[in-house]
């Protein structure tokens, strides 16, 4: 995936998450997005879903494998933020949603 794409890709979930729900996050956020991005890319290329030249191969994404793939991540570069692990676990949950729906649009 390019940088555009990424761009349209963050506008689109920003765009469809409910505000009151991540209020209490609401100035990460946009930054959330962005290390998501980053982290699912990663595991796309890591698991071969994009091949070296980042297209799409025949291999599967697995959406269990990458939640928790990007989830750690997140854990692991942010130790800090312990007492917000169930937001933004339910932040990635509809990042996840948001991805593929964008995803299914642009089919």
């Amino acid at each position: 995936m390019n940088d555009l794409v990424l761009d349209d890709v963050k506008k689109y979930i920003l765009s469809k998450l409910e505000k009151k729900t991540f209020s209490a996050i609401a100035d990460q956020v946009p930054a959330l997005i962005d290390d998501f991005l980053a982290y699912d890319i990663h595991f796309m290329k890591l698991t071969k879903v994009l091949d070296e030249n980042d297209e799409q191969s025949d291999n599967e994404y697995d959406e269990d494998d990458a939640f928790e793939y990007i989830y750690d991540a997140y854990l692991s570069d942010h130790p800090q933020n312990d007492d917000e692990d169930m937001i933004v676990a339910t932040l990635l949950n509809r990042y996840m949603e948001l991805h593929a729906e964008y995803l299914e649009l642009q089919a």
